[in-house]
């Protein structure tokens, strides 16, 4: 079997110029290309729609830039074949390597930023959810701290209490160690002249000042054991079940919106950690390696399929003459020519020499004459 040389894989005008074209590679770069653009215009205008907050105006400033990407994006095709083409590296080639190199950049700044839109949505879940989470907390930390206070409040008014107790205890034990009396014996001589002798009883002036303490006392534990019972209520008004229910709500919802996180898993896996304890920080790390690493290998791939698009004809290779047969191709070609020659010579000298007959006197026949058209129409 012969294998398939130039001439039967390219056209002639493919191998006169030095390259041939595979046209189904061009058009799936154009297609790539085509894919690339109309994803990072959806993903601009979604973009402007969410940020331009309804002004026409901005949301048409926020459009000009892709716009101008996209335009740059069509461009990387063409130089891509133009880098292919002979000759093999000039300055022109050069400058063109730049431009696809400047183009490559504005693909992966459009493919990023798709790539970014796609995490948005769960990461503003996540997002979400962890605020939730953390008002969640602060209000089991109110109620912690409310019922801190209302606990140190009703010991206090315990303490209180227990104070205005102890008092109208005292003021009760004193009045209580008073007699109320105060009797003495008195004697002397009545107005018939007959001498007597007998008790006389005074009420003891402290009596009233202990009855007022007694009376004071009482007032103050009454008063006591009034804010007591206010604060005794107050501190059992406040709920710490309701609250801690809906912390751990909120701590389920968080969970799930994090496990539901694609970058939060993938970045928890590389660092060893789990999914919720991973920070801000270790996701935006990994998020430059997840989004800008495929963004790149989207910015070349259409690139390399041009690349690939333009195959290179080599010249044909000098014909080798081995030097036993150099005669053939170089003295062979001149004798050829030299009896060619000579043969024409000879018979042209024969032509000369041999006698010429006389020119002939008669007429030639006339021509028979010529249909017309109704005659050939017969015919």
């Amino acid at each position: 079997m012969v294998a398939p040389t130039d001439e039967h894989l390219y056209t002639a005008k493919e191998i006169e110029r030095g390259y041939a074209v595979d046209m189904k590679r061009v058009v799936l770069a154009y297609g790539v290309e085509t894919i690339i653009v109309i994803t990072s215009m959806i993903g601009a205008w979604l973009f402007a729609v969410q940020y331009g907050h309804n002004d026409f105006n901005t949301m048409l400033m926020m459009m000009l830039g892709p716009i101008a990407y996209a335009v740059v994006e069509f461009c990387r095709v063409p130089l891509a074949l133009a880098v292919r083409r002979p000759p093999a590296f000039n300055f022109h080639k050069f400058v063109i390597v730049l431009g696809l190199i400047g183009a490559a950049f504005v693909t992966v700044k459009s493919v990023s930023q798709l790539g970014q839109i796609m995490f948005q949505p769960r990461l503003m879940d996540v997002v979400h959810a962890g605020e939730s989470l953390a008002e969640a907390e602060s209000a089991v930390t109110l109620i912690e701290t409310q019922i801190a206070d209302a606990d140190k409040l009703v010991a206090q008014r315990t303490s209180e209490r227990e104070s205005a107790d102890q008092e109208v205890t005292e003021a009760t034990a004193n009045l209580a160690k008073n007699p109320g009396q105060v009797c003495k014996e008195i004697s002397g001589t009545g107005k018939n002249g007959r001498p007597y002798k007998s008790m006389r009883c005074v009420t003891d002036p402290n009596v009233a000042a202990l009855k007022g303490a007694v009376n004071t006392a009482t007032t103050h534990r009454d008063a006591a054991m009034t804010r007591l019972n206010e604060a005794t209520t107050q501190r059992n008004a406040i709920d710490r079940a309701g609250t801690e229910a809906t912390l751990r709500g909120e701590k389920t919802k968080y969970r799930e919106a994090v496990l539901n996180s694609q970058l939060h898993s993938f970045t928890a896996m590389l660092f060893g950690k789990k999914p919720t304890e991973v920070s801000d920080d270790e996701i935006a790390r990994f998020l430059r390696l997840f989004v800008f690493i495929p963004a790149i290998g989207a910015a070349f791939s259409a690139t390399i399929i041009g690349l690939t698009a333009v195959t290179r004809i080599p010249p044909p290779p000098p014909t080798q003459v081995e030097l036993a047969d150099a005669d053939e191709y170089i003295l062979g070609p001149l004798a050829e020519r030299i009896l060619r020659q000579a043969t024409e010579e000879h018979l042209r000298a024969m032509n000369d020499s041999m006698p010429k007959p006389p020119p002939s006197t008669e007429q030639p026949p006339p021509e028979p004459p010529k249909p017309n058209g109704a005659a050939r129409w017969i015919r």
